[in-house]
């Protein structure tokens, strides 16, 4: 499943050390550093429903130890997990999202939802901690982060099949997602806002533009126009 970050060793000689690494932590390794020698490793887990955790890894004795939290502030605070998803496209084009429901959200009463349309478009959204997930979680919205055509990370015919397809088959994708979502009971098809910033602020343009009944409002953040 390509939703997570998952590691692949070419070193043989590494592939045992990032199999017991790759089970030291709930989150996804992120960043690895080691000392000269190569015996002692820090690395990094991202996490998604608490801080980021550091970690010391001794490769003679092939053990882990924690070590401390990237943001000890957000210990004990009640944060929502990010749950990943593949939406499938109207053309078949697969679409890695990812999803974070409020935490008093019951299964099955849809909740007002907000897509949040990362910028570039040349970047990607990925698994993790994400504020303005959190935040917007917190205060009862689900929220939506797709990654659309154009987004990067998921080789070059992905990338491709943006060209000429802004306010096209781009926001074919947002709207396929947000679809998504309502036929699965999350969201409310009468409150679903588009929410970005630079081309996901173009995006919620096109959105109160194109489609607008779709999107009971549009927050356009520094967005082309």
């Amino acid at each position: 499943m390509f939703a997570r970050k998952r590691w692949q060793v070419i070193d043989p000689a590494y592939a045992d050390d990032y199999a017991r690494l790759a089970h030291a932590s709930t989150g996804d390794l992120a960043a690895v550093d080691f000392s000269d020698d190569t015996r002692n490793w820090v690395v990094y887990y991202e996490q998604d429903a608490t801080s980021g955790q550091f970690f010391h890894y001794d490769r003679t004795t092939k053990q882990s130890q924690f070590l401390f939290t990237r943001r000890p502030a957000l210990e004990n605070v009640p944060l929502v997990p990010m749950e990943p998803a593949v939406v499938r496209a109207r053309d078949g084009l697969e679409l890695v999202c990812y999803l974070s429901r409020p935490p008093a959200a019951e299964s099955d009463k849809p909740v007002p939802l907000v897509l949040f349309v990362h910028g570039g478009p040349w970047v990607r959204d990925t698994w993790g901690f994400y504020p303005t997930h959190q935040w917007l979680a917190n205060r009862g919205y689900a929220v939506l982060s797709v990654n659309y055509r154009g987004s990067t990370g998921f080789g070059k015919a992905f990338l491709n099949a943006a060209n000429r397809e802004w306010a096209g088959r781009m926001h074919d994708d947002l709207i396929d997602a947000v679809d998504w979502a309502i036929a699965r009971g999350i969201a409310d098809p009468k409150r679903v806002a588009i929410y970005g910033g630079s081309y996901g602020g173009y995006a919620a343009l096109v959105g109160a533009t194109f489609t607008p009944e779709k999107f009971a409002c549009a927050v356009d953040v520094f967005g082309i126009s």
